[in-house]
This record gives C-alpha cells, structure tokens and sequence, in this order.
C-alpha cells in the first residue's frame, strides 16, 4: 500500500478533529454549480453528436481556439440560438485538456499548434511597462522600444 501524501501542516477544526491543509492544493469545489451544470450539459449534446469523451482522443487547440473565438462572437452579438457560454467555456476546458495531456506524455506534441509569435524568453514581465495617462492606457514593450530608437538613428 502506498503512503498517504502528507504537506506537514495540520488544519484543526472547532471539534477538535484534524486534516492535512490544503493549502497550495486545487480547489475544484470552488467551481460554480451553474456554470459546471450549463458546461455538462453542453457536452451531453456533444456526446450525442461526436460520441462520449471524443475531444480526448486529441483535437489540435487551433481548432478549439477557432471554436472558442466563434462563439465568443456570437455570445458578444447577442446571439442566442445556443449557449454560447457554455460553449466558450468547453472549448477553453478542452484547450486545457490537450495542453496537460500533451504534457504529460499521453497525447502527440503535434495538436499543440498554435502560432508561435514570441521567440522563448523574448518578453518578461520586467520588460512591460503600463502608463495610464488622459489618453487611456498605453503598453510599452522594452524591446520595441529598443528597436525603434535604432530604427530612429
């Protein structure tokens, strides 16, 4: 049998009884009721339609993210010939899916396959400046800003 995973923090309850923390811990239990049933639903009709549990044979996340923008549109229209909601969030839920299962080696490198528009380690956060002026925001990149004074000269 296997060891109990143990934090080494203690939680006490006001009847004296005592669990392992769960901090630093997934929440699922904080994910809303509605939202959870309006989801399920949603793949109810896609189990009907496609067969149960079909997204986790592996569909690429462009295609989910060409869904997800879809409706997105459509929810942002006004549109509501079908829940669009729940639709945006079962396709965020599958990109999920497919980044962890790729991750963990149960689903080919390949469905990750989203442009790459940023070189590795090209943007940190110490590279973003933010400056809110009358204007509204404005968003400055270090490393634009690094190539438009070169442009400049």
């Amino acid at each position: 049998m296997k060891e109990m995973n143990d934090s080494g923090k203690r939680q006490t309850f006001s009847t004296g009884a005592v669990c392992d923390s769960d901090d630093g811990k997934a929440r699922p239990d904080l994910i809303s009721a509605f939202a959870l049933e309006r989801l399920g639903r949603w793949l109810e009709a896609g189990r009907k339609k496609y067969g149960e549990r079909n997204y986790e044979k592996g569909i690429p996340i462009s295609r989910r993210f060409a869904s997800l923008y879809r409706h997105l549109l459509q929810y942002q229209m006004g549109d509501h010939s079908e829940d669009h909601a729940a639709a945006i969030m079962c396709n965020i839920m599958m990109i999920l899916h497919m980044e962890e299962a790729v991750r963990r080696g149960l689903l080919p490198p390949s469905l990750l396959d989203m442009p790459k528009y940023r070189r590795p380690g090209s943007c940190h956060e110490e590279d973003v400046r933010v400056h809110a002026d009358s204007g509204g925001p404005q968003i400055r990149f270090r490393q634009v800003d690094e190539a438009m004074a070169l442009w400049d000269d």
